[in-house]
């Protein structure tokens, strides 16, 4: 099945979902704690939890105009191809999938086998239960992990039609459910943890606002990843921006929600010391029950984010084979379900030895700034594309043209010196990060060396 014939099977509702759900995630609980010890103003705490919005909202209207231009599968990796040619895509395309998308699965995996499921079903999962070779340690949790990934590769590799109803119904309940609990929170009135004053004054630093702001980037990443399916969106050049738009403003506002549940139940000096924020609120307002309850919406949002990575780091694969960057099996489908089956388990495998290397954590760290510099050249492609593809249909054309994208990559570019300053730093393995752009640049040359090679023998 050629690349042109995969069914469009993704409905509004799905395509909606994996925008939404691919966002939500333990990033709104673990960040809000870590942007309260370096900012201790609620004023500009909820004011850097709204311009993280706003840089998503603005990243999410330019990939609205590349997907509804090129509906196709791969996202990054066709936009830059043709923005910026094969070379780049080619090093962003398999930083992408062999790092941030396998990294990202067995990461989310092991976390949500780790911290959430022991509380769902009242056993330890931290025993180790097998080691050997002074390099393996495997728990409970990275076995339950181990057998995660391939069931959700098996619904994937099912088709995206089930994939998708999977995603919706597991990101529309945690939205709504997560959406009621902050409103809740929001009425109960202050706490008594939020009556806590510390007694130490805190004031707004440069290198605080620094580290919150990080924080708050990362944790409305994910906004992007219907452009990877976009092959298998219905009615692509209405339903794409419409869900990118749609997706990210609803998580902007839940975030902002429970962002103030958070200041109203546990104020700022309960937030710094919560550790996890939601499930500090809930068990203040709930006790145990309220405890049980969090976590298990974020288990479902965890699990509506593996799925929603699983389903678009394969694309990113599918569209490099289509295009002979890569094994040319890769670029294939499954007759009838239309599923790139082989990319779905090379992917899987992938996930499966970083959870048995245990250095997942370590390669999402060094690949931190390749994440952030592949989505600002995503953005950037809407500038060339403008002016090198003047021509090319538009069915939708970026809100706010110049000045949003130019907002999403100005923060990008803020992201990424600010990370570029930690790697100096000088502290240990803050150097990882440069590993990654070392990775991508070596990509970049293999293969423009490759192209070159080709050239002199065709010449």
């Amino acid at each position: 099945m050629k690349e042109h014939e995969q069914p469009r099977v993704i409905d509004a509702a799905g395509a909606y979902a994996i925008v939404a759900g691919s966002m939500i995630g333990i990033g709104i609980f673990l960040a809000p704690p870590i942007v309260a010890q370096h900012i201790a103003s609620p004023f500009w705490f909820l004011a850097l939890w709204l311009f993280g919005g706003l840089t998503a909202f603005a990243g999410a209207v330019a990939c609205a105009e590349l997907g509804a231009m090129m509906p196709r599968a791969g996202g990054d990796y066709v936009f830059q191809y043709e923005a910026f040619g094969p070379s780049v895509a080619f090093a962003s395309g398999w930083s992408l999938f062999g790092a941030i998308f396998s990294g990202s699965i067995a990461t989310m995996s092991v976390g949500l086998c780790t911290y959430q499921l022991p509380v769902l079903v009242g056993a330890d999962f931290s025993t180790v239960v097998f080691s050997g070779w002074d390099w393996v340690s495997i728990t409970r949790a990275d076995l339950s992990a181990l057998a995660l990934v391939p069931i959700l590769t098996a619904l994937n590799a099912s088709g995206a039609r089930p994939s998708a109803r999977t995603q919706t119904v597991l990101t529309v309940a945690p939205i709504v459910l997560l959406a009621l609990l902050a409103v809740w929170a929001i009425a109960q009135g202050p706490q008594p943890a939020a009556m806590a004053v510390s007694g130490e004054a805190r004031a707004i630093t440069r290198e605080g606002l620094a580290i919150g702001y990080m924080a708050v980037y990362f944790a409305y990443s994910g906004w992007i990843n219907v452009i990877y399916v976009a092959g298998e969106v219905e009615e692509p050049q209405r339903t794409i921006p419409r869900s990118l738009i749609w997706g990210t403003l609803t998580i902007t506002v839940l975030y902002l929600l429970l962002c103030l549940g958070f200041l109203r139940v546990l104020g700022m000096e309960g937030l710094r010391t919560a550790g996890e924020a939601g499930t500090a609120m809930a068990g203040l307002l709930a006790g145990g029950t309220g405890r049980v309850v969090i976590t298990a919406l974020i288990a479902c949002a965890l699990l509506a984010s593996i799925n929603a990575t699983i389903l678009g780091g394969a694309r990113v694969a599918y569209a490099m084979g289509q295009r002979g960057a890569g094994w040319r099996g890769l670029g294939t489908v499954q007759e009838g379900s239309g599923a790139p089956r082989q990319a779905l388990w090379l992917q899987a495998v992938l996930a499966e030895l970083l959870i048995l290397s245990g250095g997942f954590e370590q390669l999402l760290t060094m690949v931190s700034l390749t994440m952030v510099l592949t989505g600002s050249l995503t953005v950037a492609a809407v500038f060339v594309l403008r002016h090198t593809r003047p021509e090319w249909n538009r069915p939708y054309r970026t809100t706010g043209y110049p000045l949003l994208p130019m907002i999403y990559i100005g923060s990008s570019v803020l992201a990424l010196g600010l990370m570029l300053e930690n790697a100096f730093s000088g502290e240990t393995g803050a150097w990882y990060p440069l590993l990654g752009l070392a990775l991508m640049g070596v990509l970049f040359a293999f293969h423009r060396s490759a192209l070159s090679a080709r050239q002199r023998q065709l010449d």
